[in-house]
């Protein structure tokens, strides 16, 4: 998985809030907006490499080796 970009699109996020927060669609594809910058945000400070949908739906982001590092000396 060390070469995903981004594999859930904003309508997969919406989709995915629908079903898990109860949301109407125009609510769920606001919030998948914001939740798609906050993760283009993280990603642009080298915190992920990128995001997508686990084998059991969850939502589920990719963190670049220096973030692992910064998890690791905190443990």
């Amino acid at each position: 998985m060390a070469n995903i970009m981004e594999s859930a699109s904003i309508e997969d996020i919406a989709i995915y809030l629908q079903r898990e927060d109860g949301i109407d669609a125009e609510s769920a594809q606001n919030a998948a907006q914001q939740v798609i910058n906050g993760f283009i945000d993280m990603r642009n400070k080298g915190l992920i490499k990128g995001w997508y949908f686990d084998e059991l739906g969850h939502l589920e982001l990719l963190p670049t080796d220096t973030a692992l590092s910064i998890i690791e000396r905190q443990k």
